[in-house]
């Protein structure tokens, strides 16, 4: 019994607190252990869970300063976060706190230099080399692709539908950000013409007998000569002359003409006003000339959406079309200068479509991988502690509270199983539970 009291503290004591000292840390090393439990009185005890209370043997160092930076994922260990704590990377409620063992209070708030952070949890930054061999790869593949579409662009086109339908089902749930959303794909490959349509039902809802007006009046508005050519450019030849007859009916209204854009838009309700309850809604023209301007105006917006769709429809691509735009759009990647001009220059230009700079070196002066990425294997540690509040846009955190358990879970983060921290709990306080 002793030997495996012996194996559950040697194991936990790697991960809690390995850089105390034994002594140290049996002075710290607290019996009583907290807990808390629901007091509702409709809860039958047959369903109520077992509360791991041994699973918060090592809680009285979740609230030292370190171990509170690397919870909140400022740091990717301890000792990184007592690095950062020892050179004045770290504040405490605005104070400038060199303490790593430093208890903090409920209600505390820490932070940390975002660089800091960003170098902890970024991943490594490649050198010019590392770079120079991952981008030259890159080039040759995107080379090779591009003479695979421009031989056959409807196989590739096809395949890489595929590709994003498979990769959209086999990630669907998961965050990904370098994924396209559902949105995304189709509109890269494919969605070309559900766009347009949308486009289309914007524009017909936006035409109305006052737009069309005023689409009149800014055409002519300081042409010397006005004749049907003039509106011949948005409302094609068959309209233009309806054009021209609403145009010679106002261009005596020297408000539309020559007014300011509050005048504009005044003359434009007098002649199209608006209507509640059958009443006119405001001043309006009621002359005769005016209402033949309304009635003009009528017939014309009725054949301009009919000339709207039509064209819409002569404009959209066929499937073979758009496959050989897009292929014919693809170009090559000029060829990489030899690493020995590189090694001269120290730099070199990318233009590949996902990447416009070297590898991992968007910003040479930067300590980390740019842009910034997370490290790999970060998975593992990268669990949100419940009694710590996180602003990760500020790398600010709030200490809410000592870790406590409750039936089914313990606050306390550990690798180890409950049966593990019941032999070390065990170990350190000699008498069991």
């Amino acid at each position: 019994m002793y030997e495996q009291k012996w194996q559950a503290k040697q194991k936990t004591r790697g991960y809690h607190g390995e850089f105390l000292p034994e002594k140290r840390w049996l002075t710290l090393f607290e019996k009583h252990l907290d807990g808390v439990a629901q007091l509702d009185a409709s809860l039958s005890g047959k369903y109520n869970q077992h509360t791991p209370m041994v699973l918060q043997t090592f809680a009285v160092l979740e609230k030292r300063l370190d171990v509170a930076v690397f919870r909140a994922l400022m740091a990717s260990s301890v000792r990184q976060a007592r690095q950062f704590i020892l050179k004045g990377f770290v504040y405490v409620n605005g104070v400038q706190m060199k303490h790593p063992s430093f208890p903090l209070s409920p209600g505390d708030v820490f932070n940390v230099d975002p660089e800091r952070v960003l170098e902890a949890m970024g991943e490594r930054k490649p050198s010019l080399k590392e770079a120079y061999k991952v981008d030259r790869e890159q080039v040759i593949q995107w080379q090779l692709f591009v003479n695979r579409a421009k031989a056959d662009p409807l196989n590739v086109w096809t395949k890489q539908q595929q590709k994003q339908r498979d990769m959209q089902e086999l990630y669907s749930g998961y965050y990904n950000p370098d994924l396209p959303s559902e949105n995304e794909s189709s509109s890269r490959f494919g969605g070309r013409q559900e766009s347009k349509l949308a486009d289309l039902r914007e524009k017909l809802n936006s035409i109305s007998r006052r737009s069309l007006l005023l689409d009149i009046v800014n055409l002519a508005k300081g042409k010397e000569t006005v004749d049907e050519t003039t509106f011949e450019p948005q409302f094609g030849a068959n309209l233009a002359l309806k054009s021209l007859e609403i145009y010679s009916a106002i261009r005596s209204n020297k408000q539309l003409f020559e007014g300011s854009e509050e005048q504009v838009t005044e003359e434009l309700f007098k002649i199209l006003p608006e209507y509640k309850d059958g009443q006119v809604q405001g001043k309006s023209y009621d002359d005769t000339k005016t209402k033949k301007v309304r009635k003009s105006l009528t017939e014309l917006k009725t054949a301009y959406l009919e000339y709207v769709r039509k064209n819409h429809q002569q404009a959209l691509p066929s499937e073979n079309e758009v496959v050989n735009q897009w292929s014919r759009k693809l170009t090559k990647h000029p060829k990489l200068p030899s690493w020995s001009e590189i090694q001269e220059k120290g730099f070199y230009e990318m233009a590949l479509p996902w990447q416009k700079t070297m590898w991992g070196l968007a910003d040479p002066k930067k300590p980390y991988f740019t842009p910034w990425r997370p490290r790999q294997f970060i998975a593992p540690f990268a669990i949100l502690p419940k009694h710590i509040e996180i602003s990760f846009d500020t790398c600010h955190a709030v200490y809410v509270r000592n870790p406590v358990a409750r039936p089914g879970e313990s606050e306390v983060i550990s690798p180890f199983g409950q049966e593990i921290h019941e032999r070390a709990y065990m170990y350190y306080s000699r008498k069991g539970l």
